[in-house]
């Protein structure tokens, strides 16, 4: 690419990116069916999908928690990776991991979730409060 020259993607090119379009648009619409379930909101609405990282057929998906010390985290990954793979299909190989340093703070997540935590904020209250005991060995 020069400035006299501009970019020009090959059909291959288009192509690829049009298929990693496709894969993410199912990666996310998997995980919607996936909720928290402490709180009962998808980990998509809440914002807790940090990556999706597609590499031909391969599919790495990164998770935040809502708390560091989520004592579901492996069962929410667990069940993220099977809601992945079935909707991909027996040909990509799908790993989900959740990444424990990342902070969650409820502006992540979608507007309208934001919205019905602000009507109700003692579930989301709760569910932190939750695991800021598990944390602190007070639960």
């Amino acid at each position: 690419m020069s400035a006299t020259q501009p970019f020009a993607p090959t059909a291959a090119a288009w192509r690829h990116t049009a298929v990693t379009a496709a894969v993410e648009a199912d990666v996310l619409a998997a995980l919607r069916e996936v909720d928290d379930p402490e709180l009962g909101v998808d980990v998509v609405a809440l914002g807790l999908v940090r990556a999706i990282d597609i590499d031909g057929d391969r599919v790495a998906v990164v998770l935040a928690m809502t708390t560091p010390t989520c004592p579901l985290a492996g069962l929410i990954a667990e069940t993220a990776a099977v809601a992945v793979g079935r909707r991909l299909g027996p040909g990509f190989a799908v790993r989900v991991t959740v990444d424990r340093s990342v902070r969650w703070s409820p502006d992540d997540a979608e507007p309208e979730v934001r919205a019905r935590f602000a009507r109700r904020p003692s579930r989301l209250l709760g569910a932190l409060r939750h695991g800021l005991d598990r944390l602190t060995g007070r639960s």
